[in-house]
């Protein structure tokens, strides 16, 4: 197995060792907290309802929320970080770090009115999951040593050992080995003087992890070993089946093909009854490569293809590309170079759908590698330069991504400002009542006063209100003609990229049929040109044009359908607004330069996020909204 897919595998089952309990149990523990609220006092019901939503989290996350939610309705309780807590899991999992750092500020407020160290520490500690999420691991190294401080004065050398666990992570990252390596034994010290089992078996397979980055396979066996130990002492099943798997991943690594197989089928048998058909899937996986090995293409398949089944119906796509990749690395392995290519197009076509550069980089090394097996040194060297241009890629979307970070916090922070500056103003304004209300009597009298001129002057009024009314009148006029002529231009400008990407794409149609019938010298300018009459229909500066006309006229329209839901995409919101022009779906279709049937697609997709049933009409929502 390649070492990038192999690190990011091991990495994701360090996280996974403290396993919840088998779906039996689970269900007698939530059964008997249900019972035990209706014998509890109010200052107790806090606790058993987060204790509720962890249960639910892995299999309802909207049933989890629901008993969050009813724990917040005990404001103050000793257990109102947790809630914080747990929200920020739920939102961590299903991607919106933002919204977990919003519950965790208010988590950090709260225990800090509290002085509550301990629960400072352990929100302190999820900011820096939160950031290691998104990839700011020096952000996440700053809330994590923050975390350790805190634990540290709450003398709790449990959590001290998870924190410094989860810091090794980054050095790790970063390539420095020995800071990791120092770290997981202060935490195995820590650990081993407070008895606490699951933080030496969670630093053990940690360094296991690291010695495994570094190919000293022998080292790397031995901690496993001591993980599948330390898990077995506490019961942990599911930390015992992934430390199975990873011996057996160690074994593979040393070309022992038995052991490695022995260790592999035990931990295949703990994770099918505990149903992590992830892992499970990562085992076939390693299977199917020990078996390419061996020349046994029967096996070796069967294994593959089970390792792909189960992550489509059970993974994440990522997980799928990786699994797609695996059985491409053991069709090169049994020298099937010609399939493995067709495994690695899946490869590349999913990696750019979903922009897991990573994926996209090793498939075009592993393209590659079979190219060039297969005696085509010429592809072989475009492939891989491709394969050092999406690296490069990487590295600037890295970049792009803590930019757009930035971003988010200065916007939080001119919000803020925004709501002093409100605050000052509430401020001013009951001073000034206050004022008012001193002076009011002062006004009558002066109002009596000025009551008689006011009679003399009341008919000139009238005639100034008149000319107002005219002068309002003509301006009303003049907007409208001003909206109608947008209008056209918007309109205008649609029909011109319409009709660009029709001519386009008729261009390119002629230039792929020419392909096909003249010399290589001649197709390779044909395919240049044709490439850059993609680039040009694909172009984004005549959508960002159309932009500025379209909220020119419907001034509100693209931030208020942004609110309706967080999944909306880019497609989603372009798709609305020529639904808001009244354009038909062949218009359509020409303008996103897709076909007419994607078209009643994307509808429909569109209509499922916006929360539309079937009996409502897309379009006439659309048109209705402001």
């Amino acid at each position: 197995m390649p070492k990038p897919a192999l690190y990011f595998i091991l990495l994701f089952n360090a996280f996974v060792v403290s396993a919840q309990n088998p779906v039996s149990d689970t269900s007698a523990k939530r059964a008997e907290l249900r019972e035990k609220i209706k014998h509890s006092s109010k200052k107790e019901r806090q606790a058993i309802y987060v204790e509720l939503a962890k249960l639910y989290i892995p299999d309802s996350l909207q049933i989890a929320v629901k008993y969050l939610n009813k724990a917040l309705q005990y404001k103050e309780g000793k257990s109102e970080y947790k809630v914080y807590l747990t929200f920020a899991d739920i939102c961590i999992q299903k991607r919106q770090t933002d919204s977990a750092n919003i519950y965790l500020d208010k988590g950090i407020k709260s225990a800090g009115k509290r002085k509550d160290i301990e629960a400072l520490s352990r929100l302190f500690y999820k900011k820096g999951d939160a950031a290691y999420y998104n990839n700011d691991y020096k952000t996440a190294d700053t809330f994590y040593q923050k975390a350790f401080d805190f634990a540290k004065k709450a003398n709790n050398p449990q959590l001290q050992a998870d924190i410094i666990i989860d810091r090794a992570y980054i050095f790790d990252y970063w390539a420095k080995r020995e800071k990791a390596l120092n770290l997981l034994q202060q935490a195995l010290e820590i650990s081993d003087s407070s008895n606490y089992i699951k933080g030496k078996a969670r630093a053990s397979l940690a360094i296991g992890n690291i010695y495994h980055g570094m190919n000293k396979f022998d080292k790397a066996l031995e901690y496993y070993k001591k993980t599948l130990k330390n898990a077995s002492l506490i019961q942990n099943k599911r930390g015992i089946g992934i430390a199975y798997g990873n011996i057996g991943l160690a074994y593979l690594e040393m070309h022992r093909d038995e052991p490695a197989i022995e260790n592999l089928m035990i931990s295949n048998e703990i994770l099918y009854e505990l149903k992590d058909y992830m892992n499970l899937a990562n085992n076939y996986m390693d299977l199917a490569i020990i078996y390419a090995r061996k020349g046994n293409s029967e096996k070796s398949l069967y294994y593959a293809d089970k390792g792909i089944e189960l992550m489509r119906g059970h993974g994440t796509k990522e997980g799928l590309l990786k699994t797609l990749n695996s059985k491409a690395i053991c069709l090169n392995h049994l020298k099937r170079y010609e399939l493995s290519n067709q495994y690695l197009d899946s490869c590349i076509r999913l990696s750019k759908e979903s922009g897991f550069g990573l994926m996209l980089q090793k498939s075009y090394e592993a393209y590659s590698d079979n190219l060039k097996k297969l005696g085509k040194y010429r592809e072989a060297l475009k492939y891989l330069q491709t394969h050092n241009t999406v690296k490069d890629s990487i590295m600037n979307d890295n970049f792009q991504k803590r930019l757009a970070r930035f971003e988010t916090e200065y916007k939080t922070l001119e919000k803020q400002k925004e709501i002093e500056t409100l605050q000052h103003k509430q401020k001013l304004q009951k001073a000034h009542i206050k004022f008012i209300l001193v002076i009011g009597i002062s006004l009558v009298l002066l109002i009596l006063i000025i009551g008689y001129f006011w009679v003399n002057k009341h008919k000139k009024e009238k005639e100034i209100s008149a000319l107002q009314l005219e002068k309002s009148r003509m301006e009303a006029q003049q907007l409208t003609e001003q909206v109608e002529l947008k209008n056209k231009q918007l309109t205008s400008h649609a029909l011109n990229m319409m009709q660009k990407n029709q001519l386009l794409q008729s261009f390119s149609d002629d230039i792929n049929s020419i392909m096909d019938k003249k010399e290589d010298n001649v197709q390779m300018g044909l395919k240049k040109l044709n490439s850059e009459i993609n680039r040009v229909i694909n172009s984004e500066k005549d959508w960002d044009t159309f932009k500025v006309y379209f909220e020119q006229v419907n001034k509100d329209f693209i931030a208020n359908f942004k609110k309706l839901s967080d999944d909306l995409t880019t497609t989603d919101i372009r798709l609305a607004t020529l639904i808001k022009l009244n354009m038909t779906n062949k218009e359509i279709a020409s303008l996103l330069n897709i076909t007419h049937q994607s078209v009643k697609n994307a509808q429909y997709r569109l209509k499922n996020k916006l929360g539309l049933t079937a009996e409502q009409d897309l379009k006439k929502f659309i048109w209705e909204l402001g």
